[in-house]
């Protein structure tokens, strides 16, 4: 596979993931603990640091797939945007710490993706310092291997809303 077709392929993850990667807002319809909870979880506690991930995946977008111009370009944009946007974000969405089994377990799907992608984007550097062919197909391995566990996060996410009465805003 080439280069090029590699990196459209993560161009088009990283655009799936920002455009669906936002939760969606919920109307608290239910009483229990789980949907109060996950209400809070989505409208608040995502919502407050989805746009530190947005922000990088932004920036990402516009130096990959079709917007490739140079590895330099990648690599600057790694360095001085994406990882240290990205860094906060995660940091931040390890701080949060859900109480109810459900939401809990819900929220490591998300943090187990995010850290993907975060690795994914640092051993993407250590390839272009390196120009190592192997290291960044490893590279583009886990970014799409933590864009499919947020996109579990976002489908577990729907279920569980749906499960406990909680309705998306506008619906």
């Amino acid at each position: 596979m080439s280069w090029e077709l590699i990196s459209q392929r993560i161009h088009r993850a990283a655009i799936l993931l920002l455009v669906f990667g936002v939760p969606s807002l919920f109307i608290q319809c239910a009483t229990d603990k789980v949907a109060l909870e996950l209400a809070h979880y989505v409208n608040q506690d995502i919502l407050n640091i989805s746009e530190l991930e947005q922000k990088s995946l932004q920036k990402y977008a516009l130096v990959t797939g079709p917007n490739y111009t140079s590895d330099k370009r990648v690599y600057d944009t790694l360095k001085n945007d994406v990882l240290p946007v990205y860094k906060r974000f995660l940091t931040k969405l390890r701080d949060l710490s859900p109480k109810e089994v459900e939401v809990k377990k819900l929220h490591k799907f998300y943090i187990r993706g995010a850290e993907l992608l975060y690795g994914g984007f640092k051993t993407k550097m250590l390839g272009l310092e390196t120009n190592n062919v192997f290291v960044m197909q490893a590279a583009n391995k886990k970014i799409e291997k933590g864009r499919l566990e947020t996109e579990r996060w976002r489908k577990e996410l729907d279920l569980l809303a749906e499960r406990h009465g909680l309705k998306k805003r506008g619906k």
